[in-house]
């Protein structure tokens, strides 16, 4: 009794009438002493339940082969499983003479598997989200590529941003990830560490993963674009990216995400606005990031400065990490 009683484990006898012999330790919530003596699993359980029961023991007793059968009790509008190990009791002739039931509370293995089940319901939901995200990058790529060199590289390197994204929110149970840890993770691959004339101004806001993997993509593109036509590349200068918490009118919170280029050597106004604006790039930037944070976006570009702005609702980030 106290070997059972430590391990949580209950017993049950009966003879092959199915009548009720012996029981021990079994949980609270089940009828206990005189009312099971003589009785049957019918005491026990739920008419429905209890007919599954029987009709295992009786398997049990014909064939002599034993048999597991999960079952669950509702007590005071909870759940509780059970997992019943039946045996036979077999005599020296070989005949089935009664069956063991030995009763297991398995609730904390059953809320594993929900757990787990919820788990793998949202990566498939994830995964799916970030095929989407592939697909559309891959037909925007090859839209705005002059050949297949020219897409396999861009392709490419759109694809290992995103990979970066990801490996950022996967390495945080998928709570998100940091915004100035994102950007660093962005830009490191293409100009290694932030040069001097890089700075990260304001709250480093933490990003849900659906605003992760788009900023990603954002910053990933406005590097590309900087390095080519920008301050980080002919025109020289500086690049500022801010993040303000800000309350608006209804006193409703949310991130203003500002990059700002400020150019060394004034650009060709026309020239760089078609570059950026009409290529993938300018996809990326004033359409696919902007719905699918459902942010307000803002894109200028003058002879001495560039300016990309998205006010991003509260929806998608927090102040402060989730921990």
């Amino acid at each position: 009794m106290a070997g059972l009683r430590s391990a949580g484990v209950s017993m049950m006898y009966q003879d092959d009438r199915l009548v009720i012999r012996f029981a021990a330790n079994l949980p609270e919530t089940w009828p206990l002493g005189p009312l099971l003596e003589g009785g049957t699993d019918e005491v026990v359980f739920t008419p429905q339940l209890a007919a599954r029961v029987i009709h295992a023991k009786r398997r049990v007793i014909e064939t002599g082969d034993a048999t597991k059968l999960e079952i669950h009790r509702d007590v005071e509008q909870e759940r509780h499983w059970y997992m019943l190990n039946i045996e036979p009791d077999v005599d020296t002739e070989g005949e089935v003479i009664g069956v063991f039931t030995t009763i297991i509370d398995i609730d904390d293995l059953k809320y594993r598997e929900t757990v787990l089940k919820t788990l793998l319901r949202e990566l498939s939901h994830r995964s799916k989200n970030l095929l989407a995200i592939i697909q559309s990058v891959a037909s925007q790529t090859a839209r705005h590529s002059q050949g297949l060199e020219d897409f396999l590289l861009a392709f490419r390197n759109r694809v290992q941003s995103m990979a970066q994204s990801q490996d950022l929110v996967t390495a945080s149970d998928w709570r998100g990830a940091e915004l100035f840890t994102l950007t660093r993770s962005q830009l490191q691959p293409l100009i290694g560490d932030l040069p001097s004339g890089f700075s990260l101004v304001g709250e480093d806001a933490y990003l849900y993963p659906n605003a992760a993997l788009h900023l990603g993509l954002a910053l990933h593109e406005l590097t590309i674009d900087s390095l080519a036509r920008g301050a980080l590349g002919p025109a020289g200068g500086s690049v500022e990216l801010s993040a303000e918490n800000h309350r608006d009118e209804n006193d409703v919170s949310e991130l203003i995400l500002t990059w700002r280029e400020t150019f060394a050597t004034p650009q060709d106004t026309p020239e760089t606005t078609s570059k950026t604006k009409n290529g993938f790039s300018g996809t990326v930037l004033s359409r696919i990031v902007p719905q699918a944070l459902s942010a307000s976006v803002r894109h200028e570009i003058e002879p001495g400065r560039m300016i990309y702005q998205l006010t991003i609702p509260s929806s998608q980030y927090e102040v402060h990490a989730p921990y």
